[in-house]
């Protein structure tokens, strides 16, 4: 593994939310090339958690922090031209396009990433008739699943409150 860039750093000990953690990132950049405005060039880091892929930027005078929940993209576009590899990312109402020179082994591994936490975002909890009666192994597996980060602790909550009206 690549040694983490001042942007992973700063991201893991400034915005990294509790149950949280990064499973792939990349350095590279967003904006266009001698863009100006919202077409600014920003470069830093793209850092995919278990719940979001976020696009952070740690600089003298500030910071630039760009983040989708892995649960609301609806696709990801990928492009490469002589090395040059561009991801983007859509959801229903918003894009992120990252470029980077990473090699095409790190860029799947951004990918495979990704598409994995979009899997595991929209989990089916399991119900009584799918692990068995006992409420309490039922609240063990959605524990188990709230520490995997498959679970945000509202769902959690939501789930365990089910649980123990029926106990």
């Amino acid at each position: 593994m690549a040694k983490e860039s001042k942007h992973v750093i700063n991201f893991r000990n400034n915005h990294l939310k509790a149950n949280e953690k990064i499973v792939a990132w990349a350095d590279g950049y967003i904006g266009k090339t001698m863009g100006k405005g919202k077409d600014t060039q920003h470069n830093g880091s793209l850092l995919i958690t278990n719940t979001q892929v976020a696009f952070h930027r740690k600089g003298f005078l500030g910071e630039v922090i760009e983040t989708t929940p892995l649960k609301k993209i609806t696709s990801v576009e990928r492009k490469s031209t002589l090395g040059f590899r561009t991801i983007s990312i859509h959801t229903s109402n918003d894009d992120l396009t990252f470029k980077t020179l990473v090699d095409k082994d790190k860029e799947q591994a951004l990918i495979d990433a990704i598409e994995a936490g979009r899997e595991t975002t929209n989990p089916i909890a399991p119900t009584a008739s799918a692990v068995n009666d006992d409420p309490l192994e039922i609240l063990k597996k959605l524990g188990e699943l709230k520490v995997a980060g498959v679970l945000t602790e509202d769902e959690f909550q939501s789930k365990k409150s089910e649980l123990l009206a029926k106990i």
